[in-house]
């Protein structure tokens, strides 16, 4: 049997495609332009980073530009010239720095920074070195260039810490310093009193101000001044201390509190003067403690040869007879008034019998001394601290003749401006009534017969007179006050009567 034949396969031929073709092409296109990109690019980075590199060599082996360290600039500089250049500025500061501690032209330390503890040296540099090295020799060369060009805006300031000076070391020299300035105050003293001298009685030691060395605030003043590196001259000024007592308080406890005048008459013998000078002898730069009485016959003793006194006139029961001392009555009224404007406090004090003349009525204090009969003038001193009493008799003017009795009486103050002055009031004149006194010439010295009279003294008219102490602020009077009212007797006339009849 015959079968019909297979059919043969057929067989197809593939060729390629146009597209395919194309994006082969494409690609080997992109890659070779890709290729030459990158080639481009590589060149323009080496080209760029070569100009950078260009750019920055000046700074490859030393520090970049704005930089300094303690002030002096390190750009430029390698390392080693950068250390070396400012250890020897370390160094020259170090011992360039002095301050002279001195107080009134004397200069007790010469400080330096070695002798405060303040050292420097080269290892404190080392950090900021490094820090300054770093910041322009880190990285690619593009960021050491940025970082170069920020310097510009930003530039690089450090300082080394050289150390603190050591307060313990300046505490030290100011505790040496301190006893040569501190003193304790010295207060004003009475050295003497001089009643010989009215125009400056009293002498004074001056006070003087202590001192104290505040050393903490000197030392403060110092650590300043080495931290800032300012060297020359340190003052010390100490604080003053002021004393409890100065002259000026003095003065308010040693013033004129008063004086009294009395004039002595130019017929006043001599030795009645030198009796008003042997009483004013006694008391004349006497001290009175506060508290204390003033007597004159205690101070000024008996009147008699053996105590200086001298034969004089002087009244002794109403009469005008000779006696030893005759005159002390002067001292003892002038002591009396001086009192009074002194602001003593009378405590004794008896008028005489009759007016005196050298001062007026009211005013004068009569005193005696005998072994029957005492006659005092006494006061006490309550002015709170002590008085002191100066009495001299001194001529009056260019007139050997004129002499003047003066008693002053020094003190604590009386008060601002305050004085005080003695006023007299006369308030009745007695006339005498009655028979004249005889008295008997049993010696005939004046009259022999008994129808023979002589007068003695004329009669004397009696007065009451009243005294007044007056208190001065100033020139205006505020307070008056009455002392005492006296009462001086009319005296009768006397006669010489002859005891011989005819």
């Amino acid at each position: 049997m015959n079968r019909a034949p297979m059919p043969r396969p057929v067989r197809h031929t593939s060729h390629p495609q146009p597209a395919r073709r194309n994006g082969l092409r494409l690609l080997l296109i992109v890659l070779l332009i890709a290729a030459l990109a990158a080639l481009g690019w590589y060149g323009v980075q080496m080209l760029r980073r070569q100009r950078v590199e260009q750019e920055i060599a000046p700074y490859e082996g030393v520090f970049g530009p704005h930089m300094a360290i303690n002030g002096t600039s390190i750009s430029g500089m390698t390392p080693q010239q950068a250390l070396d250049t400012l250890s020897k500025q370390m160094s020259d500061q170090l011992n360039a720095w002095s301050l002279n501690v001195n107080h009134r032209g004397h200069t007790y330390a010469k400080l330096t920074y070695p002798l405060l503890g303040i050292n420097y040296a080269p290892e404190q540099l080392y950090p900021y070195l490094n820090e300054a090295w770093r910041l322009t020799h880190t990285g690619d060369v593009f960021a050491r260039k940025e970082a170069i060009e920020a310097m510009a805006a930003n530039p690089y300031s450090a300082y080394t810490q050289a150390g603190t000076a050591s307060s313990d070391r300046v505490d030290a020299y100011l505790s040496q310093i301190a006893p040569y300035i501190n003193r304790a105050p010295q207060d004003a003293q009475l050295l003497g009193f001089n009643p010989d001298t009215p125009n400056a009685p009293f002498s004074f030691q001056q006070e003087q101000v202590g001192l104290h060395l505040n050393t903490e605030a000197a030392r403060d003043a110092i650590l300043a001044l080495a931290a800032s590196g300012q060297s020359g001259d340190y003052e010390l000024v100490p604080d003053p201390i002021p004393p409890k007592v100065t002259v000026s308080d003095l003065n308010k406890q040693y013033t004129l509190r008063g004086t009294a005048q009395t004039s002595i008459s130019t017929y006043s013998p001599e030795n009645r003067n030198n009796n008003i000078r042997v009483a004013f002898s006694r008391f004349n730069g006497m001290v009175l403690k506060d508290g204390q009485e003033f007597s004159f016959n205690r101070i000024v003793g008996p009147r008699d040869y053996k105590s200086g006194f001298f034969d004089a006139l002087e009244y002794a029961y109403g009469e005008l007879v000779t006696g030893v001392g005759g005159g002390v009555c002067q001292a003892s009224t002038t002591m009396y008034q001086a009192a009074l404007m002194a602001g003593m406090t009378i405590t004794d004090r008896t008028a005489h019998s009759d007016p005196v003349d050298y001062t007026d009525k009211g005013l004068d204090a009569t005193v005696y001394y005998s072994p029957d009969r005492k006659i005092d003038f006494k006061f006490r001193n309550k002015s709170g601290g002590d008085i002191y009493i100066a009495a001299h008799v001194t001529q009056a003017g260019n007139n050997a003749r004129k002499l003047i009795a003066t008693i002053s009486i020094y003190g604590p103050s009386l008060g601002d401006q305050v004085s005080y002055r003695l006023r007299t009031q006369l308030l009745e004149t007695i006339q005498y009534v009655g028979e004249p006194i005889y008295r008997a010439d049993k010696d005939q010295e004046h009259v022999i017969y008994k129808d023979e009279t002589r007068k003695i003294r004329d009669g004397k008219d009696g007065f009451v007179v009243a005294s007044y102490l007056q208190k001065y602020q100033g020139g205006t009077m505020v307070e008056e006050h009455l002392i005492k009212t006296d009462t001086y007797a009319a005296k009768a006339p006397e006669y010489w009567r002859g005891t011989t009849a005819r």
